[in-house]
């Protein structure tokens, strides 16, 4: 049995987001093949995890210098390092995605959690999942060469994977739901299509 955690970065509200349909069609997909594994899901707008300040990082330090790992403070990174597959669901906000996610990322990245270093000062991944998929959708489009200098935080998530030793990222970026005389709901049925078709063989 696989674990699956969804982290739900679609702070519109499930109702509301287009982002957050796209993903459900890929887990509804996944489930119906893999019945067997086991789904937790992180509800960012209902979770809101905090910022790092100054006092944080503070706790945060004093935690790992004493060795307390288990400490309330790393429930995410646990959580997130223990996960067999990961799914990330964030709507393209300003070049990357909402804050929230960000504040996700900085409680999960925790040095000897989920990621860690080498006797020679190398960087080392500790997670257990194999594959990352990043789901994100925008009212605009952009061409391919521009993809990456949009961000979308397709980049930063990618990054991440390497550094927390996850082998396998994915994206599916459905665009141009907004633009003038797009079929907004046919470009997000064949988004969600296509979450399905990933989904079923993930």
């Amino acid at each position: 049995m696989r674990k699956i955690l969804f982290v739900d970065g679609c702070v519109r509200g499930r109702e509301r987001s287009s982002t957050y349909q796209v993903a459900r069609a890929f887990l509804e997909a996944f489930q119906k093949v893999n019945p067997q594994d086991q789904l937790e899901e992180v509800e960012l707008l209902r979770q809101k995890p905090e910022c790092f300040t100054g006092k944080e990082i503070e706790l945060r330090d004093q935690l790992l210098r004493e060795g307390r790992l288990d400490a309330p403070l790393f429930d995410l990174a646990r959580q997130f390092a223990q996960a067999d597959g990961i799914l990330v669901a964030a709507p393209y906000w300003d070049l990357s995605f909402p804050a929230l996610v960000k504040a996700y990322i900085e409680n999960v990245s925790v040095c000897g959690i989920t990621f860690g270093y080498g006797p020679e000062g190398q960087e080392l991944g500790l997670c257990k999942a194999k594959k990352l998929l990043f789901v994100t959708t925008s009212g605009g489009a952009f061409p391919e060469e521009q993809r990456w200098l949009r961000g979308t935080g397709m980049d930063y998530w990618k990054a991440l994977c390497w550094m927390f030793g996850i082998p396998d990222f994915d994206f599916l970026w459905v665009q141009g739901l907004d633009l003038e005389g797009n079929d907004r709901q046919a470009l997000l049925r064949q988004g969600m299509e296509q979450a399905a078709q990933l989904g079923a063989r993930w």
